[in-house]
């Protein structure tokens, strides 16, 4: 079923737009290979913080070796350079953030029933869902740690907490909006946006907002309006990964066996008669263990007629655009930071669809 789809990605005008729109954004300030003994420096106090001979502490070494990108870490590391803080103070930040990032994780799997992440069994499924509860509320706790050991002025870091938990409590709405907003066919697309800048967009601002905090730096709540920007970009990369079957997690379609509302169903619906977003709303109402894949693959076939998954590219390149621009606007460091971010998640379907 997958490859079926995305054999017609090398014809699809707005996937070919999405692919020369990310090449065509300037990264030239940013090199990864400066940053692999930084992330190698940041793997090692991660698993001294965490990973003991307890029974917690060896599924932290699980969820911490399981892979990841440490795409949050680069970020804090690329945001302290180009606003002058120092090293020490950034690899901090890069470990709360990715402490924070990995809870998320553990509890959105759980939440959503996931059976893989990274190719590998997720923390419930491999260690039951009391663990993953947990592991998920130690990694936070070892956030605060960090953070509340920083050198640095005390005033500064009492809003690096406050901000922290600011965060949190941002991320925690988005998710159970994303929740309860299951099997709704009344959702918007403002609604849909919204929710991905709360739940997404406020966990990669995170890293920045911390880096100019701790830096002494003041800022207004619009100046990170394109980072939101770029959180739901996230969820729609996020979204057609999914569809595609791009995201190690098993078969495609695990969105739709879940119920959840992703930017593909959004645009079905705004193109269905009511009659197939009738039977379509039903199947999404099923019981997760009563879908069959065979289910699951005529939805994701009548989706792709549709023409959501087109729409779902294009929306993807438009936000990208908007998310860029608006940056361009508001500062030229911040502009940086949001075209490395824009084009990693673009990269992030651009690079497996691009082979088949």
């Amino acid at each position: 079923m997958t490859k079926n789809i995305t054999q017609n990605l090398n014809v699809n005008t707005n996937w070919i737009h999405l692919y020369n729109f990310q090449k065509n954004i300037d990264l030239s300030f940013f090199n990864h290979d400066k940053y692999k003994n930084d992330i190698q420096s940041l793997d090692k106090k991660m698993s001294d913080i965490l990973c003991d001979d307890s029974w917690m502490g060896n599924c932290a070494k699980y969820q911490l070796n399981s892979g990841g990108k440490r795409f949050r870490a680069i970020l804090a590391l690329l945001a302290s350079k180009i606003f002058g803080l120092s090293k020490q103070v950034s690899h901090d930040i890069a470990i709360c953030c990715e402490f924070i990032h990995n809870a998320s994780l553990i509890h959105d799997d759980l939440q959503d029933r996931d059976l893989l992440r990274r190719g590998l069994p997720t923390i419930w499924n491999r260690f039951g869902d009391h663990t993953a509860i947990n592991l998920g509320d130690l990694f936070i706790s070892a956030s605060f740690e960090i953070i509340s050991k920083i050198k640095t002025r005390p005033d500064l870091k009492c809003l690096a907490i406050e901000e922290l938990s600011k965060t949190i409590k941002q991320t925690l709405k988005g998710q159970s909006i994303e929740i309860l907003s299951r099997s709704d066919f009344n959702l918007k697309m403002e609604d849909y946006e919204s929710t991905a800048r709360a739940k997404t967009g406020g966990l990669i601002s995170l890293p920045i907002k911390l880096v100019l905090i701790l830096s002494g730096n003041k800022y207004e709540t619009s100046y990170f309006k394109s980072l939101y920007e770029t959180g739901v970009a996230y969820q729609i990369q996020d979204d057609l990964s999914d569809f595609l079957g791009l995201k190690e997690r098993g078969l495609p379609g695990r969105d739709l066996k879940e119920g959840k509302m992703n930017i593909l169903i959004m645009h079905f619906i705004q193109n269905a008669t009511q009659g197939e977003k009738f039977i379509l709303q039903k199947f999404l109402k099923k019981r997760y263990d009563s879908i069959s894949e065979d289910e699951i693959t005529f939805w994701l076939k009548m989706i792709e007629k549709k023409g959501a998954l087109d729409l779902s590219f294009n929306h993807l390149k438009q936000v990208s655009e908007r998310a860029i621009e608006i940056s361009d606007k508001t500062d030229k460091k911040l502009f940086r930071i949001v075209s490395f971010v824009i084009s990693s998640i673009i990269t992030r379907i651009t690079k497996n669809t691009k082979k088949i």
